[in-house]
């Protein structure tokens, strides 16, 4: 998120439906929407003694990746969060939070909007570490922005961006920023039996799951329907067969067809200790045919995932914006 946007989206409140109706909801909503009928670990017991180091630390080290992750979410939420008429104090923030291509291109952008006075509030709503080392991250991030300009004129936006930072004296230095970014999967540990194989497989098994349930096809919509339920676990397959009819249905009135990206960035939030439940953030970029055309949406979403057998399955699915 590099400049104020246009857009609305409402501030995030606590939810207080009942978590199997709020969920039911959510997966009706994201797969109507697509089709235009709604609005715009551990190792197992053969892990050798001593297995070499990953290079990816990413949820294998768990307090490193926790405090690059709340790093990364200091440096977006004070740097993109500013009033234009104090210049100083913007300067300071860029220094201390901003480095390389980041710095530059923030640079470009506060110069168009020095000028006109504006406000801008930034919010990291979820975030997920991809790749870490020692010394550097990339964390994937859906942050919140709301802006108000002259005269009291309120703007609001969601941005989904993979972010590239470096530790630098004790807090993390963005320095890099891609907007709606598309990327191939990260290749593969290929430690095998060690936290970072079941990072890697768990998410890969969500990259796969996504495709299938980010797919919508009017002409095929019984088909369609049926793989959404092969990669799906309860409560998300009992809510899939109790709403079938209701969505077939209204997936074939629409006479859409939409299908996820497959270099969407996908990133694991967090994965449980003993390896069988983990969630994943995507950053999902779909593109959709209607009867007016084409277009490109933006779906950020998250993905609960736990394992059945040697699979990993789908147990919920909910997208990520203020207010959800």
């Amino acid at each position: 998120m590099t400049q104020p946007t246009d857009g609305t989206s409402p501030r995030q409140h606590p939810n207080t439906r009942p978590a199997k109706a709020v969920a039911t909801l959510a997966v009706g909503a994201a797969v109507l929407a697509l089709a235009g009928c709604g609005g715009p670990v551990s190792g197992s017991a053969n892990t050798p003694a001593n297995p070499p180091a990953p290079v990816n630390l990413a949820y294998v080290d768990t307090k490193a990746t926790t405090d690059a992750a709340a790093g990364v979410k200091k440096a977006v939420e004070t740097v993109f969060s500013y009033d234009s008429t104090q210049a100083a104090a913007v300067a300071q923030n860029e220094q201390q939070y901003l480095t390389g291509t980041a710095r530059t291109d923030f640079d470009k952008t506060f110069q168009q909007v020095k000028t006109t006075p504006v406000q801008t509030q930034t919010q990291v709503l979820d975030s997920g570490v991809l790749d870490l080392t020692p010394t550097s991250a990339k964390v994937l991030t859906i942050a919140g922005q709301q802006s108000t300009g002259q005269n009291g004129q309120k703007n609001s936006a969601t941005a989904i961006m993979l972010l590239t930072a470096t530790s630098a004296g004790g807090h993390w230095q963005l320095s890099q920023i891609e907007v709606s970014p598309k990327a191939a999967a990260e290749p593969a540990s290929g430690l095998v039996g060690t936290p970072a194989a079941t990072r890697d497989a768990v998410l890969a098994a969500a990259r796969k799951a996504a495709v299938v349930l980010l797919t919508v096809d009017a002409k095929n919509a019984d088909a369609v329907f049926d793989s959404y339920e092969s990669v799906a676990a309860d409560p998300l397959l009992s809510q899939f067969r109790d709403t079938r009819a209701h969505t077939v249905d209204g997936m074939k009135q629409s006479g859409a067809k939409a299908s996820l990206d497959p270099q969407s960035v996908a990133a694991l939030t967090s994965l449980s200790a003993d390896g069988t439940k983990a969630e994943v953030l995507l950053g999902g970029i779909v593109n959709t045919q209607q009867q007016g055309g084409e277009q490109q949406r933006q779906i950020p979403a998250k993905l609960t995932m736990v394992k059945q057998g040697p699979a990993w399955k789908v147990s919920g699915i909910t997208t990520v914006a203020p207010g959800s």
